[in-house]
Parts: structure tokens; sequence; C-alpha cells
């Protein structure tokens, strides 16, 4: 069977770019295709399109050689009004920052670039008794789309490693979902979730965060606290020290070596 070719990306313009937190920035873009935008689900994601040089693009690329592209979550589509609006972790200085970072702290109302998308979130499992999510920063926007999409009755955790104690968000939870938040860098995050009150039944785990720290939380989910495959999703978003091709590569070495060890 003929493998269906992905939709072709569409160029939208920014109309609103604000921060939220000190490192997250809110940047709302507008363009007719969103009138008929596709249905998404929970934490679905496009890509953001640049060139090699990290220049927004506004037209297609000559080949998939010459794209750079970036993945972020949709926090919001409104098909009406022609909106949807993403929320970018800002990370890195100078040549530490990526193009993605420098194009949400200076991108202004009218310019445009290239989206590609959607693509579908990573789903919780269909059956369970409590959850948890852990992440940082960069997956801090799917964590709190899974969270205003709970059912109220829902128990369980959310632990997010932010940058500072100002990059607290108020967050919509179900009552029972207690979040903590852990400020800093390093092994805090998967430190601050071995550390939880395992509760009793089936749970449903979602994590996305730096790729040392998900190989730790990995660890302690199916070594340590044996969670069946099925009630966990867990994913490396960004490795220090590497650029986001980089990891891609770091990401696929890593999945192969697992599965074979296990």
């Amino acid at each position: 069977m003929k493998k269906k070719a992905p939709p072709r990306p569409i160029c939208l313009s920014v109309v609103e770019n604000n921060p939220i937190t000190p490192h997250m920035r809110r940047i709302v873009l507008t363009g007719s295709a969103l009138a008929t935008y596709p249905a998404i689900s929970t934490s679905a994601y496009i890509k953001l399109l640049f060139d090699l040089d990290g220049n927004p693009l506004d037209t297609p690329p000559s080949s998939k050689e010459a794209v750079q592209m970036r993945t972020y979550t949709i926090r919001a589509l409104e098909r009406q009004n022609k909106r949807l609006s993403i929320d970018m972790a800002l990370h890195g200085e100078g040549s530490q920052e990526g193009p993605a970072s420098h194009w949400a702290k200076h991108a202004q109302p009218g310019s445009s670039i290239l989206v590609g998308g959607p693509g579908n979130g990573k789903p919780l499992a269909k059956h369970y008794d409590w959850v948890l999510f852990a992440g940082d920063m960069t997956s801090l926007p799917a964590i709190a789309s899974h969270l205003e999409a709970l059912p109220s009755n829902v128990h369980g955790y959310a632990v997010i490693q932010i940058t500072s104690e100002e990059d607290k968000q108020l967050l919509k939870t179900p009552d029972n979902v207690q979040v903590k938040w852990v400020i800093g860098h390093g092994s805090q995050l998967v430190e601050n979730v071995a550390q939880l009150p395992w509760l009793t039944g089936i749970p449903a785990i979602w994590a996305a965060c730096e790729f040392s720290s998900m190989r730790g939380l990995r660890t302690l989910f199916r070594d340590q606290r044996q969670v069946p495959h099925s009630q966990l999703y867990i994913s490396s978003y960004w490795r220090e020290g590497r650029s986001e091709d980089q990891h891609k590569v770091d990401k696929r070495k890593d999945a192969e070596a697992f599965a074979t060890a296990k």
C-alpha cells in the first residue's frame, strides 16, 4: 500500500508574540488555511520550517536537505477566527541558541513562516487508575494540553522541571492532580519523580524531557516500577549540548540499543 504523502506546509503570519514567563512565549499565527485545518488531538503538534541559516521560510524549500524543522505543541486552534497558538520554550544564547528559540524572541506581527503538520499527539493509555506526567519546559505545553483534557475525577501527579521560579504557570487541572514544580537543570526531575508516593492501581504515564533525564525515568518506570509498555509513553525532546538534528540521531541509536537489550 502506497504511503500517504504528508500535508503540504502552509504559510502563516504572526498575529501576536507575548511572553508567558521569562522562558516561554506564546506565538499566535493566522492564515486562511486555518479555516479548514484538520481536526487535532490533545497535544497535537506542528513543525516550523527554517532554512539552514536559521531564517524562517515563507516559500517551499528546494529540497528536504535545505530545511530545518522544529516541532511545537498546538495550544489552541480557533478555526472561525483563523488563529493557531503555540507556546515556545526559550533556551540558549548566541551560538547556543537554536533557530526556533531565536525566532520566538524576535518574530514580529506580520512576519510569515511555513508550518508543517498537524501531527497527532501521543495519547495516554486507554485504561488507568491514576496519571503521572513528567517533563521540562519543552514538554510543558503538551503536559498542559493533556491536563486540560482530563476528566474532573482523575487523580495523580504532574512533575515539571522549569528554569526559574518565575516560569511557573497557572495550569488547569483536576482537583486531585498535584502539580510539583522542580526548579533547575540536570537530574532533579528524575529524583523528584522517584520520591513520589506510588499510588495503588494501574498508572497512565506520559513523560518527555531532556535525553539523559528520559533515560533515567525510563529505568525508573520500567525496571524499578515495572510499568507495562501499554501504560507508558516516554520520549526525549532534546539533548544537552546537541543540536536537534544530532539529537534525532542519538535518539534513534538509543531506541535501537534499548530494543536489542530487552
